[in-house]
């Protein structure tokens, strides 16, 4: 797996990148100069690692093109790609196709470099996040609260540009709907494996313990929504 990092994104397009269900395409002209950026060569899974002006960071994989590799297609003008990938799914916020193509072609010197080289639309697939925090409680209100905060938390990441897998809702009480106890917590393990990040609520003894097989994994931990937001993981 390869890092791509791309920084000195502009806040308004990062912010747009972040939308729930919204841009799945980014757009990128290749620069000969730069060595380190062939897009050409993106496999699926690489990461996209955005960095704005401000140093907030979103991260994101490269999609798969069902059977066929990375979802990594060049074409020879910005009209090109708008109409074979979507306005909706790479300018979301563009409200004609004339404003989508403006907006492709609006970083500094790409009017040039597409006419040499063309444009690259790329898959975004978004990362998923694993939440963490205590679900079992002294009381059935204690508990619901436990479920909320870690619900609230999913929002936020998702509002962050995140895929949140939160067990308290998604799993709540299949204990006792026809799975036991260590079933379910068997299902919350699988999830952490295919989870990309591991959000840590609060200590308890079965937070701790998912804690440690994702730091097994390497995973990157975070204890606060705002060091999502910056990538500041807690483990680093």
């Amino acid at each position: 797996m390869v890092e791509y990092e791309l920084f000195k994104i502009w806040p308004d397009h990062l912010k747009e990148m972040r939308l729930p269900g919204r841009k799945i395409i980014d757009i990128r002209v290749p620069d000969l100069e730069d060595k380190k950026k062939d897009f050409s060569k993106l496999q699926p899974s690489d990461t996209l690692f955005f960095k704005d002006t401000n140093n907030e960071i979103l991260k994101t994989k490269v999609m798969k093109n069902n059977s066929k590799g990375a979802y990594v297609k060049h074409y020879h003008s910005a009209e090109e790609l708008v109409i074979n990938e979507g306005l909706e799914n790479v300018w979301p916020n563009a409200k004609s196709f004339e404003e989508a193509v403006n907006k492709c072609l609006q970083f500094p010197g790409y009017k040039d470099r597409v006419k040499q080289n063309g444009i690259y639309a790329i898959g975004l697939e978004k990362l998923q996040i694993y939440v963490a925090g205590p679900y079992t409680a002294p009381t059935p209100e204690e508990k619901k609260e436990n479920i909320m905060r870690a619900i609230k938390i999913g929002i936020e990441l998702s509002k962050l540009g995140y895929v949140p897998f939160v067990p308290h809702a998604a799993t709540a009480d299949w204990e006792l709907l026809g799975l036991n106890e260590q079933e379910c917590l068997a299902i919350q393990r699988d999830m952490i494996r295919k989870s990309d990040a591991f959000f840590f609520i609060a200590p308890s003894p079965g937070t701790n313990s998912e804690r440690k097989l994702a730091l097994e994994l390497g995973m990157d931990i975070f204890t606060s929504v705002k060091d999502v937001q910056f990538w500041n993981a807690a483990n680093k």
